[in-house]
């Protein structure tokens, strides 16, 4: 009768020294607790990345997500997305994760919105930089056009978006009879104490510039201003409003100036590139976009100009740049993070006349 054996012999033991290793780490997500968050700007379009990026960041804390799992993140996540960019540009969904206790090797998590209105954002601004916080000149383009319609008195002009001022303040104190439209109180009280120091004649109304409740005179004014207006806007039916509402305000060949980002260069901006701009203030719109809305209420475009070639041509060295981020702002580098002289889209100056 044959005895079993019951000693192992050195061939019976794994000593692979990696097979080993490999055995360990799979033991250490066991010992690996974590939690943490995420802020992830409310841009639909990124939404593959995130993705991405989450299931990268769980795997992390050893949790590996299953393809089903991360499907359903997915779903989550793009509603929240779509909510949060349709609510206000600077949204954001907070990812907050936590792993689960021991002995469970799973992951939980929690997607909320944050979001805070245009008037709260510049608010902030207000209380967190320092003045001043658009630049103290006017825009040259701006005094230009004004000074070119004839003489001061004989030309209304309505600064929309005014903010703290700039262009309003230097049209009134050069005698155009001056109104101005703005939407947040914490820029409005800087611009109404502004002009009282002055002691000048400038009506201000607060609100937004779309709405029909905010009255301002019809078919009045000579000159409509919208500078660093338009990179505010999310998406074509704000364009659009813009121009029906200057419509009726204009006079018959009534100039309109504004600026906005246009692509250069051919470049064919995708669906990422126009939501992330417009989270980052640099909201592009194509020109036939502009011409469009522009023509279909009664507008001709006169005169297209970059804003930086402009502006730093007419205004003196001591005055450029006008703010710290202008140079790079209107030149596109916002959105793109690639050398200023090589971004595919630029501020530019668009002046259309009411033809009728």
């Amino acid at each position: 009768m044959t005895s079993k054996r019951t000693e192992r012999v050195a061939g019976d033991y794994e000593l692979d020294g990696e097979v080993l290793r490999q055995g360990m780490l799979r033991r250490v997500p066991k010992r690996i607790f974590g939690a943490g968050q995420l802020r992830l700007p409310s841009v639909p379009a990124l939404l593959d990345h995130y993705v991405e990026t989450l299931g990268k960041l769980f795997a992390l804390q050893g949790r590996a997500f299953t393809a089903a799992e991360l499907e359903h993140l997915r779903g989550l996540l793009a509603e929240k997305l779509e909510q949060g960019f349709s609510a206000a540009r600077n949204s954001v969904v907070v990812v907050h994760y936590e792993t689960d206790p021991a002995p469970k090797q799973t992951l939980s998590y929690t997607l909320t919105l944050e979001a805070a209105s245009l008037e709260a954002e510049y608010a902030d601004w207000v209380h967190t930089r320092p003045p001043p916080y658009f630049g103290n000149d006017p825009d040259c383009k701006v005094m230009d056009l004004a000074r070119s319609l004839g003489a001061p008195a004989d030309v209304p002009v309505l600064d929309i978006g005014a903010g703290a001022g700039r262009n309003a303040l230097a049209l009134a104190r050069a005698g155009f009879p001056t109104d101005a439209v703005e939407q947040s109180p914490a820029l409005a009280t800087i611009l109404r104490e502004a002009a009282a120091r002055a002691r000048l004649t400038l009506r201000l109304f607060e609100g937004d510039f779309t709405s029909s409740s905010l009255e301002l005179p019809p078919s009045h004014y000579r000159l409509l201003v919208a500078s660093e207006l338009v990179s505010d806007f999310r998406d074509v039916p704000a364009l659009t409003r813009l121009f029906e509402r200057a419509a009726a305000l204009l006079a018959s060949k009534g100039v309109f100036v504004l600026n906005a980002f246009v692509p250069v260069g051919g470049y064919q901006p995708d669906l990422v590139a126009r939501q992330f701009s417009y989270v980052l203030w640099s909201t592009i719109f194509l020109r036939d976009e502009l011409k469009s809305a522009a023509g279909a209420h009664g507008f001709a475009l006169l005169t297209e100009e970059s804003v930086f070639d402009y502006e730093k041509a007419r205004l003196p060295p001591s005055a450029w740049p006008p703010t710290s981020w202008f140079e790079q702002w209107t030149r596109g580098v916002d959105t793109f993070d690639v050398p200023m002289s090589r971004a595919p889209v630029e501020m530019r100056w668009f002046t259309f006349r009411k033809l009728a």
